[in-house]
């Protein structure tokens, strides 16, 4: 064990030793009087040091480690010095803590580790997904660590827990930010290339994910009693997973089939110089005439496209498909069949608005589904307290009428809390003195000073940042929009959460009301508009991942405290990891072009650039020259139908039960790639009418399930085998770029 330890010190010196080398050779080449250049040398002699001499870390060291992390990232950002040699410094001291600390179960190094693999996994996935067809997966996080935890020793669940918290939490927290850069880059050109950067993507990412871990942790007694439908059964998988080998051997194979052919795809293209990313584009070296078809039209040569058509199920795949069926007939009719590039097509204003109709559908019937679908709390428990998965009675759960006669001591002690500042300052001593002692003190709560503080210190960031220093080129942010938005992200955040626990869908719409006076009255500029409301979604999406994942632990048996340090971790993964994806994606793809199309970016885009247009009393689409010589009456009145088709088709399919926001993402996607969908969703057919043939046959069940079962394990690895290879790809393009 002392051979190891040493061993293991003096491999951490080896690297540290190798940074210092390398900073000390780019001072001689001419940067000795660069701050960042500086710092990091001074960063890696402190990091030998420690690696040679230091006792191992604590947790108060981890403790100040972190806030010093956090100090030098905002001030490099602040000042504009973040560089390579930066990023380098922080990453070794991020691995000195892993390497050095001595974790207790289940936040264990072998967890941290195979948390932080599965996370980049996770992450590029959510990243791929939201740019390639706008909906994100979470496919298999689970799965893939119980393999790697079987492989590298026993498997438990709680170490699992910790993985999955890591992973996903990554995941949701680049996601949160995701919309801003491509819509930028596709509404405001002109700015594009001097605002997103490395740093800029890392600032708003790390900001917001910091600031909103916190937001929701005091209320998290208000939602134990939810029934939780996404995280019991995400939960259950965690528990029963036995590692049999014939599983792993399923998910090994997909991944070995998707892994395969994405990496042969990826060589090929590298040696001819042009892209395989469609049929029957990609046949063009052996049919010519193959290479006259645009590569947004035909099929996706996706595997992970196609597998996740399995999962979306087959009524929401036909669903997109329709989608895509009208963008294609536009494009036939409209534009004459020609070679046009996936981003003009997608311009074209009647696909917008058609897009817009349906997503005028989509809040109705979420308005008047508030109204309508209203249950008593007689109703509601007994719903809630139905059979679960296998046919055993879910544990009970009793829904209390609000605000009890019972609750009014409660609710008094929460307005003291809230308002004596005295109260806070004593809480505050406390927490700083013993922050365990604090924290059991409490049974494991938050105090709600905590939120408000977290919120309010978030404005203050905000408004220095973006009003006062304005280190990012083409952004000011005026200081109203924080005052005014903050406080109702924390709003938006509490009913994100409430729809989250009781129906497992994600539905806050207060936040985006700020982006109405935001455009109309204070005039904000399309990237300040698009980077603020970003910002509040991921601070909502911050929240909103700790409070799930604390959810999962306590069904797993992991305590808060470990939940919340492997979330933060997953959000300093998300931030400096995921952001890393994001922007090599654009430097190497660019976004709204057809391998990212970012739909979800585009409609955001365009109901911002709406609002502008009514600002200034210009509809939409107008600026376009549909037809020369046509009066604005006319135009506007042709647009008009588009909407309304739009509305009727989006209520057409609500009411026959489909999903209309599954049509506005087949307007907004690539046929190619719906087309690669049509593949799984066959699959899920198939499967789920072979279900249905089983309940007259009793004697199938079993093997109906196995199969279903077999399916989706070589499903998700062929999904996490792409995922990984593109990771790969991406970034083995970063470093060259790096190093370039």
């Amino acid at each position: 064990m002392i051979q190891d330890h040493k061993s293991t010190r003096m491999s951490l010196a080896g690297l540290f030793g190798a940074g210092l080398f390398y900073t000390i050779v780019v001072m001689i080449e001419g940067r000795w009087s660069d701050p960042s250049v500086i710092l990091a040398a001074i960063t890696e002699i402190c990091l030998l040091v420690a690696a040679l001499i230091r006792p191992p870390v604590t947790k108060r060291d981890v403790g100040i480690a972190i806030l010093g992390l956090t100090l030098y990232i905002y001030l490099s950002v602040a000042l504009g010095i973040l560089t390579e040699l930066t990023v380098m410094a922080i990453g070794g001291i991020v691995i000195y803590l892993l390497v050095m600390i001595q974790p207790k179960f289940p936040l264990t190094k072998r967890a941290i580790s195979t948390g932080i693999g599965v996370g980049i996994v996770m992450t590029f996935l959510g990243i791929y997904l939201a740019l390639k067809i706008g909906v994100v997966y979470f496919v298999g996080a689970e799965m893939l660590g119980a393999i790697i935890l079987g492989v590298r020793g026993k498997y438990t669940k709680e170490e699992n827990t910790i993985v999955v918290a890591i992973a996903n939490g990554s995941s949701m927290i680049s996601m949160g930010v995701l919309i801003t850069f491509p819509a930028i880059e596709i509404f405001a050109p002109d700015v594009a290339p001097a605002l997103i950067t490395y740093p800029f993507i890392v600032f708003v990412t790390g900001v917001s994910a910091i600031f909103g871990l916190l937001l929701l942790a005091p209320m998290r007694n208000r939602f134990e009693s939810q029934p939780w439908p996404q995280v019991k059964p995400q939960a259950e998988c965690i528990i029963s997973m036995g590692l049999d080998d014939e599983a792993k051997k399923e998910v090994v194979t997909g991944l070995a089939i998707s892994g395969t052919w994405v990496g042969a795809t990826r060589a090929a293209e590298m040696t001819t110089g042009t892209t395989l990313a469609s049929f029957p584009r990609l046949l063009r070296p052996i049919i010519p005439p193959a290479g006259a078809v645009p590569d947004w039209i035909g099929m996706s040569n996706s595997p992970l496209v196609a597998a996740i058509g399995f999962f979306m199920g087959w009524k929401r795949v036909l669903t997109l498909v329709l989608g895509s069926v009208i963008s294609l007939l536009i494009w036939v009719v409209l534009e004459g069949a020609q070679p046009v590039s996936y981003g003009v097509h997608l311009h074209r204003p009647e696909i917008l608005y058609l897009a817009l109709g349906v997503f005028a559908t989509i809040v109705t019937n979420d308005v008047l589904s508030r109204e309508d679908d209203k249950l008593s709390v007689q109703e509601f428990q007994a719903l809630v307290n139905q059979q679960a998965v296998g046919g055993e009675p879910s544990e009970g759960i009793v829904i209390d009428t609000p605000h009890k006669a019972s609750e009014v001591p409660n609710l008094m002690k929460l307005r003291k809390e809230l308002f004596s500042m005295e109260s806070i300052k004593s809480e505050i001593r406390f927490l700083i003195e013993n922050p365990r002692e604090f924290m059991r003190a409490r049974g494991g709560i938050v105090p709600p000073w905590v939120a408000l503080l977290s919120i309010s210190l978030f404005t203050i960031v905000g408004i220095v940042v973006f009003f006062i220093i304005r280190p990012f080129t083409g952004l000011e942010i005026h200081w109203s929009l924080f005052v005014l938005g903050a406080p109702l992200a924390l709003a938006s955040a509490y009913f994100t959460a409430k729809s989250i626990s009781e129906t497992g869908m994600l539905a806050g719409y207060v936040s985006d009301l700020v982006a109405i006076p935001a455009i109309l009255f204070f005039r904000a500029t399309f990237q300040a508009v698009t980077t603020f409301m970003s910002m509040l979604g991921a601070l909502q999406d911050a929240a909103v991942a700790l409070l799930v994942h604390l959810k999962l632990g306590q069904l797993t048996g992991v305590r808060g405290r470990d939940i919340f340090k492997a979330v933060f971790l997953g959000a300093m993964l998300g931030t400096f990891v995921g952001s890393l994806m994001t922007y090599m994606i654009y430097r190497t793809y660019h976004f709204g072009t057809t391998e990212f199309p970012a739909p979800a970016a585009q409609l955001f885009g365009f109901l911002v650039i709406s609002l502008q247009g009514l600002g200034n009393l210009v509809l939409p689409g107008m600026d376009q020259e549909l037809f020369p010589g046509v009066s604005p009456v006319i135009q506007f009145l042709y647009l008009l139908v588009f909407g309304i088709v739009g509305y009727l088709l989006g209520r057409e399919l609500h009411r026959r039960g489909l999903s209309p926001m599954s049509l506005v993402v087949g307007l907004l996607i690539p046929p190619a790639t719906s087309a690669a969908m049509l593949l799984g969703g066959l699959v899920d057919y198939r499967l789920k009418k072979e279900e249905g043939y089983e309940n007259t046959v009793p004697e199938r069940i079993d093997t109906i399930e196995m199969k279903r079962n077999r399916t989706s394990r070589i499903l998700s690895g062929m999904v996490a085998g792409e995922a990984i290879v593109t990771v790969i790809w991406v970034l083995w393009s970063a470093t060259l770029f790096i190093l370039g």
